[in-house]
């Protein structure tokens, strides 16, 4: 059994914790973005295939005090690192410290390159660079705790994604949203302002059953452990996971660059004839009968010019209202008081970093509780124009 932890963005760890019980793994807290669990082979090889909201899955493979630097030799030459160093990989090491002796980072990592081996050579001309596996070296007050990265390149690179517009949802986010809004694939979903596709496409391959990563590969495939047999039978069972798409999922933007680029994102991660991408400015929206779910990464300001919102997002609420009645509401946002133009409802639920941009995802029910009409919010709305 392996000592693993699933890594994300500081603030989805519950959500990442209901995805590993869907795994029928038990999780258990720990660090700030990081989600402990036990796992064996198979169970690892699952969490690196499944995870949506995880940006890789780690192996705990040491954990030991060390005060100084001869200590931290001694204790690290006591580790079987050939067990996770494949042939003609080099080591590479992630290091951070709080309240320790040792605190400076890169001589922590040149200590442990003398035991383990020198860091990979860089790319020559017409030569690839060293293959290198990744450790992550934590120490907190003197205790230092090693982890084998069993990810390789990070599972928010969804394969699928090469072409982004302004402002992109991290794909993880964009799932965390949806997971954590309780949309199972099972209802409608409209995103008003997809942009390149993040959103839609997340949701089409939870809706269609399919792996966030397509068929790419990981780091744990080089372990000199790798067991071939174990990949094969995870890999083989996605296929009984793989289901039709019954549900309209629907993104629109009103640049029609990004949604070409949103298309081309959706035909490379197989979900082309399960979503519907079309470029329209949100006051052309059409009407949809509940139940459903929007969800969408309104434009922030900071990143999308520096004009006033407040004229779009009163649009975006009065139309979600007229023509999806009954539909629940999510949306990424930066601004609590831009927000409560689009729904006095929307009430914050969970929060994260977004490209240095502090962001918060708010909700609401599509339920109009008995008495709140929104009447006061809808004679605002009043006289907005279609160039929202």
């Amino acid at each position: 059994m392996f000592e693993a932890a699933a890594v994300c963005t500081p603030g989805l760890e519950e959500i990442l914790t209901e995805e590993l019980k869907a795994l029928k793994l038990k999780p258990k807290a720990g660090a700030a973005g990081v989600v402990g669990f036990k796992a064996n082979h198979r169970e690892l090889y699952a969490a690196n295939v499944w995870l949506r909201t995880a940006t890789r899955v780690v192996v705990r493979m040491a954990k030991f005090r060390a005060t100084d630097f001869a200590h931290l030799e001694e204790r690290a030459r006591e580790v079987d690192w050939k067990q996770w160093v494949p042939e003609g990989y080099a080591p590479e090491f992630r290091v951070t410290s709080k309240a320790s002796k040792l605190y400076h980072t890169d001589a922590i990592a040149q200590r442990l390159h003398l035991v383990v081996g020198p860091p990979g050579m860089p790319a020559r001309e017409g030569e690839p660079a060293q293959p290198v596996q990744r450790f992550t070296v934590r120490v907190v007050q003197d205790i230092v705790t090693v982890s084998a990265d069993s990810t390789g390149e990070g599972l928010q690179r969804r394969p699928w994604r090469q072409e982004i517009g302004v402002a992109p949802l991290r794909p993880t986010m964009a799932a965390a949203m949806l997971l954590g809004s309780g949309w199972n694939g099972q209802t409608d979903l409209l995103d008003p302002f997809c942009g390149s596709g993040t959103i839609p496409i997340e949701a089409a391959l939870i809706a269609k059953g399919m792996p966030p990563g397509g068929d790419r590969e990981f780091a744990f495939q080089q372990w000199p452990d790798f067991q071939p047999g174990t990949w094969a039978s995870v890999k083989g069972s996605i296929g009984s996971s793989l289901r039709e798409a019954t549900v309209t999922i629907e993104g629109s933007d009103r640049d029609a660059a990004v949604i070409s680029s949103a298309l081309s994102n959706a035909q490379r991660a197989g979900v082309a004839e399960a979503v519907s991408l079309s470029p329209m400015v949100v006051s052309h929206l059409k009407g949809h009968d509940g139940p459903g779910l929007i969800a969408t990464n309104t434009p922030y300001g900071k990143r999308v010019g520096d004009g006033d919102l407040t004229a779009l997002y009163r649009k975006f609420g009065s139309v979600a209202r007229e023509r999806c009645p009954g539909w629940d509401l999510a949306v990424v946002a930066s601004d609590a008081r831009l927000v409560k133009n689009i729904d006095r409802r929307l009430k914050p639920v969970w929060s994260f970093g977004h490209g240095g941009i502090p962001v918060k995802v708010f909700k609401r029910s599509g339920r109009t509780p008995e008495g709140d009409s929104g009447s006061d919010q809808r004679t605002q709305d009043e006289n907005q124009t279609d160039e929202s």
